[in-house]
């Protein structure tokens, strides 16, 4: 999990780095790098989540093997966040744990991390709509066909703190289930 945070870190940098410089609207190049970045920035960001899914299946295998299979590749393969919330939700019904569970999928910023990731991973790099002003130096930024997000210099560092916050619920939830079962 932290070296796909650490992923979305430096892949956010980057893009920040060519969206704000003087060439970074310019040539095929540099949208291809920015489009590079954002790839990495998205694929790193919504991996941390599944890790840490993954990592919360384990330890429901180490304290209840058969709800929390991992035996076989298939059954490693089959671990996704949604089984994992399923078997502590079976496993561990009540548990505090399952409402940083809750309020991780309930937030926007961790749907829209899902939805970008699965739409440049299984289908396309997004347009942009590019603006123009006329008359005045407040150019708007470009929009990225994808929820129409603004490609700017605030990109990547608001999606970053959105993802830190989650993990960092998801983590504290995680401390207590674990310090109550392994004194």
């Amino acid at each position: 999990m932290s070296f796909r945070y650490l992923g979305l870190a430096a892949e956010g940098e980057d893009f920040t780095k060519s969206i704000t410089s003087p060439e970074g609207s310019r040539g095929l190049e540099h949208r291809y790098l920015q489009e590079r970045h954002l790839f990495g920035f998205f694929s790193n960001g919504f991996s941390a989540f599944e890790s840490y899914f993954y990592g919360m299946f384990a330890i429901g295998a180490l304290i209840r093997p058969p709800d929390f299979p991992l035996a076989t590749p298939k059954d490693q393969q089959n671990v996704s966040p949604g089984s994992t919330e399923r078997a502590y939700l079976r496993s561990f019904p009540g548990d505090p744990l399952l409402s940083a569970f809750a309020a991780t999928f309930a937030d926007a910023a961790y749907r829209e991390w899902r939805e970008v990731r699965n739409v440049l991973t299984h289908r396309t790099a997004p347009g942009r709509t590019i603006f123009v002003s006329i008359g005045s130096d407040d150019d708007l930024p470009p929009l990225w066909k994808i929820n129409n997000i603004p490609l700017d210099a605030a990109t990547a560092a608001t999606r970053k703190g959105h993802a830190a916050r989650m993990l960092s619920r998801l983590l504290d939830a995680t401390a207590l289930f674990v310090e109550a079962r392994f004194k």
